[in-house]
This record gives structure tokens, C-alpha cells and sequence, in this order.
């Protein structure tokens, strides 16, 4: 049996009719989009198809197949993200470089609305973690990097991605020398280093090593009952993300479809349910200036402009937000596996590592579910009293007593003493934390 590789490093004679026609093509510089080509004509009816495809060169079949998704996928949104995940990110783009579109006065809006916004900018992205981890493809490579799979673990990784992340807030990560620039390299620097891993083995390998032995599921029963009854029914075929990512034919590494998720998991709720996660007294403008943050953040990893989340106006991406979260996160929640709770769970629960707060796993899930517009009622009905207790008082803090710019401000200056404290938590006490 030929196999994959066999088909990507060869030269294929194709038959059209009565016409032959042998096609030269570099098959290694070509693997990923040939891949996109495989994974269709394996999947779809041939009739889809334009009569001569078969005696077109890769790079032509790439281009038709890019400007005709609709045929395979009628009524899906964001079908640049098709293409997008069997496209690996610029990681060679200069990292001093500023792009053409680059406004400095909306990036400083932006910084401005972080300074007055912490709690939310913290919330959205636990949250957002929760949605985006659904994307399984996407979670193997955190699971293989070995640097959260368990609490004390998710406690330093959350740790140093929240003060990574916050340095490039405080400054501008493509000015050399700046924490904000060593902080951004260390990010592309990681990603480089898991794709070169994850290269290095085949999909099946890839799939073993992202198992976890003893996953800590112990809530996902009740989770995936609640998720099929909530979740809207989608028509076949209409979910082209479990179409790749189960197809023999995806890609490895790290993909433009993977930053842009991530992207699209950080912004979603500030432009789709700003004042469900605290945002209020901001103006459409502010959000933009934030998600534009973003943008140059995408950029400088690589993300290519097209497949940026975060391009386009606030109208642009709020639509790009909603379609992004209905059908491509949304439908994945029917699927949770014992990996998804297990790496939820150890991005929420070690938050009560940190001195002050209280952050029950299921208040965050149901918090996380109500953003979807999900129902999920046996999940409320199994919180314990005190479960039940923190999700009212969350829920209350988040949409009316943050409307208040001096609650905001007080809130503010605790978030700041909190992770402050973390970081300079004595030897005795990390012990203890990797004892839980």
C-alpha cells in the first residue's frame, strides 16, 4: 500500500479523459497543502470537483479548491481556516519589522483599556482556555509539552504565561532589548521547539504521547450529557475541523489555524459578551483598540495577515467572533475527551493556588457554558452548596459590581497584590503546592 509520504514525494501521472499528463511537483516543499488535497478527494464526491483537477499542478489545485471550500462545506463560516490549518505560521518573519498596518494610537487605547480591565482580561482567558481547549488538535501539543498536566504544573505554566502575556501589554514586543520583545521571542521560541518536536514523530505517535494514563474526568459524564442535549445539531459534514484533525492526511506542528483559535479564545468574549465577563463603561472603539493588540501579537508569531483573528474592523471581527464560537467551538463540546477535563482542570483549579480567591472547576465550566448560551442543566444541579454559593457571587461581581469604576479600581489593585504574592511565594510554600 502507497503511502502518504510516497504520495508527496513523488511525481503523480494523472488521468483526465483521454489525456495524460504528468505532473513535476515538489512534493516536500508542497506537503501540507497536497495534504489539503488529499483529505478532499478522499472525502468528497469526485462530480464536486472541476473536470481537468486531476491534470493540474499542486499549486493549481490548491488555488481552485481555496476559492471553491463552498462546494465541500455549504453554510460553514471562516473557511479561511481550512486552508489556514494546513499552513504553518512565518517563523522566520523578522521580529523587529512593524507592519504596515500597525496604529500606535490604537495600540495605546488598547494598553489603556488593560490597565482599567484586569479581572475581565483574567477571566476571559481561563474562559476562553475552557472553549478552545475543545479544539483537540490544538490541545495535543500542550499535553506533549509535558508543562501542565498537573496542578502544581498548570499553576506555574498559567503563571508565566499571565506575566509573559502582561509584559507584552506594558510594552511593545517588536523593540528590541524591551521585556515585552525577549518575552515575545520566548513565546516564538517555544513554538519552534514544539513543531520541530511534533515533527519528529508520525500522527500515530503524536496521538499516544498526548493520551494522559489517569485523566482527572471525573465530572465528565455529567458534562457530555449536558453538552449533547445543549449543543445544536449541525448537519453532516458540516464540522470540517473534525474532518481534518481525524483525517490521516493533517498536518504536523503548529498551524496559522491554531494561533488564530487562540486569538479568537482571548478576544471572542470581549466582542461577543463584554459585560458578562466584567467589561463596562467601554466603548466599541476600546475593544477594537484591544483585539488590534492582538493582531501585532499574532503577527510577531508568525500568524500570516490573512488568517489573522484579529484583522478587519470591530463589525468584522464581532461577526468573525460569533461565527467562530457557533460552528467551530460550540459542536467540538459534544466531543470532550478525558484529555479536555483533565487540562481544564488544571488550568482552574490550581487558581486557588493564589492567596485570596476561591475558583471551583464546575462554577467555571457552567460560567464558561452560560457564555455559549448553553443550558446546562444537570451540571447546576450537581453543585454543592458552596459551588452554588461562588457562581451567584462571581456571576453578581461580573455583570453589576464592576460597573462601578471604584469597585473596578479596587479589583484592579487585588489582582496586582495577588500575583505579586504568587510570584514571590517562599521554597516552603511551592512545596507544599507540589505536594496537592
Amino acid at each position: 500500500m502507497t503511502s502518504i509520504s510516497d504520495i508527496l514525494e513523488s511525481s503523480a501521472t494523472l488521468n483526465s479523459g483521454d489525456k495524460t499528463t504528468t505532473v513535476q511537483a515538489n512534493r516536500k516543499e508542497n506537503s501540507d497543502e497536497y495534504k489539503l488535497v488529499l483529505l478532499l478527494k478522499s472525502t468528497f464526491d469526485k462530480k464536486l470537483f472541476h473536470k481537468d483537477f486531476d491534470t493540474w499542478t499542486i499549486e493549481e489545485q490548491c488555488s481552485w479548491i481555496n476559492r471553491n471550500l463552498s462546494k465541500f462545506y455549504p453554510n460553514v463560516p471562516l473557511l479561511e481556516y481550512v486552508p489556514a490549518y494546513f499552513h504553518q505560521p512565518d517563523f522566520d518573519r523578522s521580529s523587529l519589522k512593524v507592519p504596515d498596518w500597525l496604529d500606535m494610537d490604537k495600540y495605546r487605547r488598547g494598553q489603556k483599556f488593560v490597565r482599567e480591565n484586569y479581572v475581565p482580561i483574567i477571566i476571559a482567558k481561563l474562559l476562553g482556555l475552557i472553549h478552545v481547549y475543545s479544539l483537540n488538535d490544538g490541545l495535543k501539543p500542550i499535553i506533549i509539552g509535558g508543562h501542565g498536566h498537573t496542578l502544581y504544573l498548570g499553576f506555574k505554566r498559567y503563571q508565566s504565561t499571565i506575566k509573559r502575556i502582561m509584559s507584552w501589554y506594558n510594552g511593545e514586543p517588536w523593540v528590541k532589548g524591551t521585556q515585552a520583545y525577549k518575552d515575545m521571542q520566548a513565546t516564538h521560541k517555544m513554538h519552534l521547539m514544539m513543531r520541530k518536536k511534533l515533527c519528529q514523530m508520525d500522527n500515530e505517535q503524536i496521538d499516544a504521547v498526548s493520551k494522559i494514563a489517569e485523566p482527572y474526568c471525573s465530572d465528565r459524564e455529567i458534562l457530555l450529557e449536558d453538552f449533547a442535549t445543549a449543543c445544536p445539531f449541525e448537519k453532516l459534514g458540516q464540522r470540517p475541523y473534525i474532518m481534518m484533525s481525524e483525517s490521516p492526511y493533517r498536518p504536523k506542528g503548529i498551524n496559522n489555524m491554531d494561533l488564530a483559535a487562540v486569538q479568537g479564545a482571548f478576544v471572542g468574549m470581549f466582542l461577543l459578551r463584554p459585560q458578562d465577563i466584567g467589561v463596562h463603561d467601554a466603548t466599541d472603539k476600546d475593544i477594537e483598540a484591544f483585539c488590534h493588540m492582538w493582531r501585532c501579537y499574532g503577527y510577531y508569531l508568525g500568524l500570516e495577515d490573512e488568517y489573522n483573528f484579529c484583522r478587519g474592523n470591530f463589525k468584522e471581527m464581532k461577526q468573525r467572533a460569533r461565527d467562530f464560537y457557533q460552528h467551530w467551538i460550540t459542536p467540538n463540546l459534544k466531543n470532550i475527551s478525558p484529555e479536555w477535563e483533565h487540562m481544564t482542570r488544571c488550568i482552574i483549579e490550581p487558581i486557588n493556588f493564589y492567596p485570596i480567591i476561591y475558583m471551583p472547576y464546575k462554577t467555571m465550566i457552567l460560567i464558561a457554558s452560560d457564555l455559549l448560551n448553553l443550558k446546562m442543566s444537570r451540571l447546576y444541579t450537581s453543585l454543592s452548596y458552596s459551588e452554588w454559593i461562588t457562581y451567584k457571587v462571581y456571576k453578581f461581581i461580573l455583570q453589576h459590581a464592576l460597573k462601578l469604576s471604584i469597585i473596578r479600581g479596587l479589583f484592579n489593585k487585588l489582582v496586582i497584590y495577588i500575583f505579586n504574592k504568587a510570584q514571590n511565594y517562599s521554597s516552603e510554600k511551592e512545596a507544599k503546592l507540589q505536594e496537592k
